[in-house]
């Protein structure tokens, strides 16, 4: 997520001590915080268990200062380009309330500005922004129309990188005062009016809690108890998986890579931060909205009774890492389209029949030239860089060292997410291999076997091939059970493993086998 991960391009803060124990919170920097039950009672109306549909909302640019436009060393920083730069900027009301006319047209019911703010100053986009945004939705609602809601998503990148050099230990009371105290610098920007609620309780998304220097499950209560002293009624939280503590619900970031369902569901349309400085390549193609469709109608495919009522878009308008779905000059309105067709279907709570979608295919098949719904995936920088050998009259992948290891080489492959995505199937890999170099290789893939967790199921060993060193192609065949190919295996859905010396492969595919042929155990 560039909130965080542009950390180091945009701020320049290292991270030092904590926050000190007498550190306390400045007055609000808005004045909608001493408000009563009767105006909390105004705020958006949603109730939990009913559909509704929620997205990020970058609000960080400005094209006539180049913030976040334009890289410090002149380059380009965005991946996909919004169609105008004119008036593109958080200090726009113009602006925000086009943002907010085309989540209407979206089926978007609520919009999460992702808040940078720090609890000891006012003075930087992030809350600069926030009035505008609100001036923004209040012409809207007084030009007849129902645009989206704002709730909060908290970045928590700013506990690691601030002005002050701090690094938040949240176990600490200074470090629960710091935490409240961004998420009530929010809503004091916010009347009651604009605020998302569920059940009357403004909505926050927690960003990942690895920023954090400390963190236990006392933070939670903390918090809430501070807002409710203040606002008069609690928050819904939901927290990004890993934060400690109970919460109003959970999701995973990542939805615009794979769909991400837990209690909140996260889905998104690709991914590709070919813009930003300093990432390793990472590229989710969107392939003309087929994958946003897909993870669409997988949500749309649980039973409604049962499926996530809340979803989190991955995301409105976020340009350096390509997740957008707002208008762009690269896809026109393409993907807001798309967004109400199934949003409509989400809020109705129909069911999507996988029969009205796309063939699954029962095949799938790769080689060096040649891709069929199945990818061979190079880590150059991590522990599976590749190169091309002419081996035998065969042009063949071979792996090479890695800078990680030098024992261990892999080689990694992804299946495309028509075949196979978070399931349950039993397959049939087979591999063209040159029996020549290491010892041997082993298989290892993404399953769900229910008698592992963790690493052993990521990377679940399907089976062994000796190397007999005759010099010549050969071809073996491994029955995968329980094959969930979710990118847990690094990104990615399988890899073939050898040590000290290359594996060299001609060609590989998979293909769907009953159980009685082999695929129970």
């Amino acid at each position: 997520m560039t909130a965080s991960t542009l950390a180091a391009a945009f701020l320049s803060a290292a991270i030092g001590a904590d926050p000190p124990d007498d550190f306390a919170l400045s007055p609000p920097p808005g004045p909608f915080v001493e408000q009563s039950l009767e105006d909390a009672s105004k705020t958006a109306p949603f109730a939990a268990g009913t559909p509704v549909i929620a997205t990020t909302y970058f609000y960080w640019y400005d094209a006539a200062t180049n913030l976040h436009v334009i890289d410090p060393d002149g380059t380009d920083a965005l991946t996909d380009h919004p169609p105008t730069l004119e008036g593109f900027s958080y200090k726009s009301v113009d602006w925000h309330a086009r943002q907010l006319d085309d989540m209407i047209a979206a089926g978007i019911d609520v919009a999460m500005p992702v808040y940078w703010g720090v609890p000891y100053t006012a003075d930087t986009w992030s809350d600069q922004g926030l009035p505008k945004l609100v001036a923004a939705r209040e012409r809207l609602l007084q030009q007849g129309k129902n645009p989206p809601a704002i709730g909060m998503f908290y970045d928590t990148s700013t506990l690691a990188h601030n002005s002050r050099h701090w690094h938040v230990d949240l176990t600490t009371a200074a470090g629960q005062r710091w935490f409240y105290g961004t998420i009530r610098n929010f809503y004091s920007y916010i009347p009651a009016r604009h605020r998302a609620c569920i059940d009357g309780k403004p909505l926050v998304l927690l960003y990942s809690v690895e920023f954090a220097a400390g963190v236990d499950e006392k933070l939670f209560p903390a918090v809430r108890e501070l807002f409710r002293a203040d606002f008069g009624t609690d928050l819904y939280l939901v927290k990004m998986r890993g934060w400690p503590g109970e919460a109003d619900s959970e999701y995973q970031w990542g939805g615009s890579i794979a769909p991400r369902i837990l209690d909140t569901a996260g889905i998104g349309p690709g991914y590709d931060h070919s813009a930003v400085p300093g990432r390793k390549p990472l590229v989710r193609h969107r392939e003309d909205g087929r994958f946003y469709e897909f993870a669409w109608q997988r949500l749309l495919g649980m039973d409604p009774a049962t499926r996530p009522w809340l979803v989190h878009l991955e995301t409105w308008n976020e340009f350096h890492e390509g997740t957008e779905i707002c208008e762009t000059a690269e896809y026109g309105r393409k993907y807001i389209e798309l967004s109400r067709r199934y949003a409509d279907r989400f809020h109705a709570r129909e069911r999507f029949d996988p029969a009205a979608g796309p063939p699954v295919p029962e095949v799938v098949a790769a080689a060096p030239a040649k891709f069929e719904g199945l990818h061979v995936v190079p880590k150059d920088d991590g522990d599976g860089p590749l190169v091309l050998r002419h081996v035998d009259g065969r042009t063949a992948w071979s792996t090479t060292r890695n800078r990680q290891s030098e024992v261990h080489r892999y080689m990694y492959f992804d299946a495309d997410y028509a075949f196979l995505y978070d399931g349950n199937d039993s397959l049939e890999l087979t591999v063209g291999y040159f029996d020549a170099g290491p010892e041997s290789f082993v298989l290892q893939y993404d399953s769900c076997n229910p008698e592992l967790n963790g690493l052993k199921q990521e990377f679940r060993e399907g089976g062994r091939q000796e190397i007999e060193d005759s010099g010549t192609w050969k071809e073996v065949t491994f029955v995968i059970p329980h094959a969930r190919f979710a990118d847990r295996a690094n990104e990615c859905d399988f890899r073939l493993a050898s040590q000290r010396s290359d594996l060299k492969i001609s060609h590989v595919s998979l293909i769907r086998v009953s159980e009685k042929q082999g695929g129970s155990e």
